[in-house]
């Protein structure tokens, strides 16, 4: 690097901190574009110590993982105008692609360099500056920056959960305005955006033709108010034109549901995957006739994985026009719905279990907090027959009395031990199912479906905890358990250890921070050893390819109760060691034996 001196003893930090353009025309070839180098030069040039932590991290685990993102979490214990210097290595590195920072406050003399590093860089391609401390004036220069570098190629920003005012968005909007290329990815999450300035945003996008070929990834969320108001219009018009979107997050924007999604039916139907619209309104506009929106958007996306309805009061209208659509919807498949907290009750209730059995496009169903509560009883069966079902969410619906509460957990029972259950992982977290519990676990022993279980927040306590231990010893198929918020002491945790000890099937257990911290203000010493025995297992079953064969034997199928099951399980394990030994030999001479 060419570095012209000048005076290093400015009090305001790092000024002209990096060779100048007309200088560093030189090209390296060292570790990760030459970033030690520069830095050190930096430093040089500046006064200041150069740190080797710095170097030795990015000569050694940068390189090593071939990282192109400079995180500056990696070095938040840093001085302010340590990282400055960092960032300013960046302007003249050609490695380097994406400059990350989340959740924690920038100086003004580190933002300084990050603009001075946009204005200068040739190859940063993405700038994520989440809750970093910004302010409007910053906001404002980066606009400018986007103006006068026309060498620029960033293309994804980040700038959610700072307060940014309109005049920042406002300087933004009318610099993306010229920006030749658009953006892939905008991320404006919690920035205090106002209906005027996303008015602005919103006329950008459609005057600016790159923007509809380029804009991939939009991200306004946590905006309350945003789009309540007829400032939103110049957003839903862009979107109801032809453009890129796959990833969209209006979640808390006081979005009105049904014209946004007449507005997608035209714009990206057909490419959008992930759909965030968790507590908006389904509608500004009274009336209880389903939107037909609904029905017609979500028969026609093609491509959609994830959609977030959490939280929204859904009309019964809107809730059925929603699942006729996806009914009729032959494109989906394994589709995550989240219809938590939407207060659909008994009426909802009822419109599931008559229409969810010709939707085989959800694999994944959320249907937690709807105060579905006795109506369990029959709506647990009907989510039994829709065989596409993967994933199901169920807490905090059990708010029934002790004998209702029984016939549903059986009935829960019952659904996951059919022989056809197609049920991979279920959750009724937050149910305060308290011993109660314990008629699920006796469940889970001889399960062959379930996956991955949750049954944090439902205060079981120890005996609880003895039943799931017992369930452990015998079951082959779990591999994910979530427990925390039962009121478990040390005596519980240590039933737990002593089950894994013969469990070589669980992969992972949640951190029971809750009842951990209160089992280790009774019982330190106790707590502490029996979760490293616990943590021991986990380690052991994540290390170990197989369990012990005459285990095997006892748990591929569940529990094995007669002599004769267990010849039967001998004879189909000693063939499928036959078939793999002949697996291994070539095809034409073992292919007689083989049949």
């Amino acid at each position: 690097c060419l570095i012209r001196r000048g005076n290093a003893d400015t009090p305001e930090g790092p000024r002209d901190t990096s060779p100048n353009s007309e200088t560093s025309t030189s090209t390296t070839h060292s570790v990760c574009g030459g970033f030690s180098e520069t830095y050190a030069a930096l430093c040089d040039y500046n006064g200041l110590h150069c740190r080797e932590e710095v170097q030795w991290d990015v000569d050694t685990i940068y390189h090593a993982e071939d990282n192109r993102e400079f995180n500056l979490l990696d070095f938040s214990h840093l001085e302010s105008r340590d990282l400055a210097l960092m960032v300013a290595a960046l302007a003249y590195n050609q490695w380097f692609t994406k400059l990350y920072c989340k959740d924690l406050r920038l100086g003004s003399e580190v933002l300084e360099q990050v603009l001075h590093t946009l204005s200068k860089s040739g190859s940063l391609e993405e700038l994520v500056l989440d809750n970093a401390g910004l302010k409007t004036d910053f906001v404002q220069k980066l606009a400018g920056v986007f103006g006068e570098n026309g060498s620029c190629v960033l293309h994804a920003l980040t700038l959610s959960h700072n307060p940014i005012e309109d005049k920042g968005f406002l300087s933004l909007s009318q610099q993306l305005l010229c920006f030749p290329t658009g953006l892939t990815k905008l991320c404006l999450a919690k920035t205090a955006i106002s209906p005027r300035g996303l008015q602005a945003l919103g006329q950008t996008f459609g005057a600016n033709p790159a923007f509809a070929s380029s804009l991939r990834y939009l991200d306004l969320s946590k905006n309350p108010g945003l789009l309540a108001t007829d400032e939103a219009n110049a957003l839903y018009s862009f979107l109801a034109q032809p453009n890129a979107l796959v990833h969209l997050d209006l979640a808390g924007t006081d979005c009105a549901i049904d014209l946004l999604l007449g507005a997608l039916l035209h714009g990206c139907c057909s490419h959008l995957t992930y759909l965030n619209l968790a507590r908006n309104s389904c509608s500004h506009r009274k009336g209880r006739e389903a939107p037909p929106a609904f029905k017609q958007f979500f028969s026609s996306a093609y491509t959609l994985s994830h959609v977030n309805l959490s939280a929204t009061r859904l009309p019964l209208e809107a809730l059925r026009a929603l699942l006729q659509g996806l009914s009729l919807n032959s494109h989906l498949s394994d589709l995550h719905l989240d219809l938590s907290s939407c207060e659909l009750r008994s009426a909802g209730a009822q419109a599931l279990q008559e229409q969810l059995g010709a939707v085989t496009c959800v694999g994944s169903l959320d249907l937690s907090d709807n105060g579905f509560d006795s109506d369990l009883l029959t709506l647990v069966p009907a989510l039994g027959k829709n065989k596409s079902l993967k994933h199901l969410f169920l807490g905090k619906n059990f708010n029934v009395k002790a004998k209702t509460l029984e016939e549903i957990l059986h009935k829960l029972v019952q659904l996951i031990q059919e022989e056809d259950c197609s049920l991979q992982s279920l959750s009724v977290a937050d149910s305060r199912l308290k011993l109660r519990t314990s008629i699920l676990i006796n469940a889970l022993g001889s399960n062959t479906c379930l996956a991955k279980v949750d049954l944090s927040g439902n205060g079981m306590e120890d005996i609880g905890a003895k039943m799931l231990s017992k369930a452990l010893q015998i079951n082959s198929s779990l591999r994910t358990i979530l427990w925390d918020r039962n009121n478990t002491s040390a005596l519980g945790f240590l039933d737990i250890a002593r089950a894994l000890e013969s469990n070589h099937t669980l992969r992972f257990m949640s951190f029971p921070v809750s009842d951990i911290s209160q089992a280790y203000r009774s019982a330190p010493e106790r707590t502490e050893d029996v979760w490293q025995k616990i943590q021991w297992c986990l380690v052991r079953n994540n290390h170990s390819q197989t369990c012990p064969q005459e285990q095997a034997f006892r748990l591929q199928q569940g529990l094995v109760t007669s002599s004769a099951e267990q010849m039967l399980q001998r004879l189909c394990g000693r063939v499928q060691e036959e078939v793999r030994a002949l697996r291994l030999c070539p095809l034409e001479p073992v292919q007689d034996e083989l049949l």
